[in-house]
């Protein structure tokens, strides 16, 4: 039995690689990017067909799955459709608030919403955890598709259970990243070595997620884990979300406030771990040559 086509909107980094998944599984795909390129070089691995417009997509089929670089970008998505009866399954990470805001406004609309952020499992850039939040119905309408995307698929509850959680794995990971940087910045100031800490941190027992952070500040590889502009809005949306229920925490503002200065340096597109830099020209420590590609 030929499967229904899935729409795609977003064919970034990561949704240029989910693409590539669902075709390989054997999915056709309409997709829409304002690159045209990045469409057309899908069309290579299976059947794909470009719309240009979001009404040319929604009425072609019955999912839409959205992997948006923002906020704002979703919502300009989400609130521009109007077709009864499509299921937006949107993977992009966004606030818990405003994916129940979302939900109550399509759900007037007939249009089932479900969120699956995905959570890249530490040291694997490729591999994936997903997490389902909507209306028990539509996440089993959805489930085999969210299988074809991540390893592992979790249902955590009602909408906004998924984006909470995504977002405080995401943000913990960060602020385990910008404590070992300090850390570090203290060692160098006084006169230690980077790669003498990783090698102590590996015999006193570091867990293989607290070595990677390690990894990663020693070597702010060319090719991102995590891209620290995604960093950078994942950090600014756990703010906004603190500040939004009325909770002042410093190492939020601190890690929000980091990833802004190292945007700002023209670090977008390293890996995560280039928050570092902005670091070190903060405070003037310079944490040596041991990093590669500075």
């Amino acid at each position: 039995m030929q499967r229904e086509p899935i729409a795609i909107i977003g064919l970034g980094e990561l949704g240029g690689k989910l693409a590539r998944r669902l075709l390989q599984a054997g999915y056709a795909l309409v997709v829409l990017d304002r690159d045209r390129k990045k469409a057309r070089a899908l069309e290579s691995l299976g059947p794909v067909a470009t719309v240009v417009d979001l009404a040319q997509l929604q009425e072609r089929a019955s999912v839409l799955l959205s992997c948006l670089p923002s906020e704002k970008a979703v919502e300009e998505i989400a609130l521009a459709l109007d077709r009864s009866g499509l299921v937006f399954f949107d993977l992009s990470l966004i606030r818990p608030s405003t994916a129940r805001r979302l939900n109550g406004v399509l759900k007037a609309r007939g249009i089932a919403y479900v969120e699956g952020p995905l959570v890249r499992r530490e040291t694997k850039s490729d591999a994936f955890v997903q997490l389902l939040s909507g209306e028990p119905g539509t996440i089993e309408r959805i489930r085999t598709l969210a299988g074809r995307l991540a390893e592992r698929v979790y249902v955590v509850g009602p909408v906004g259970a998924a984006s909470r959680l995504a977002l405080a794995a995401s943000v913990l990971r960060l602020l385990h990243l910008i404590a070992a940087a300090e850390v570090m910045t203290v060692v160098a100031a006084d006169g230690g070595e980077f790669q003498t800490m990783c090698a102590l941190a590996q015999e006193l027992g570091a867990s293989p997620a607290e070595l990677a952070h390690w990894q990663r500040l020693c070597l702010v590889a060319d090719e991102p884990c995590t891209p620290l502009r995604i960093a950078a809005k994942d950090a600014a949306l756990m703010r906004a979300l603190a500040e939004e229920l009325g909770l002042d925490l410093p190492l939020l503002r601190r890690a929000d406030e980091l990833f802004r200065a190292a945007l700002a340096e023209g670090f977008a597109e390293r890996d995560a771990a280039a928050v570092i830099c902005a670091l070190e020209r903060e405070t003037g420590v310079r944490l040596g040559s041991a990093r590669a590609g500075r």
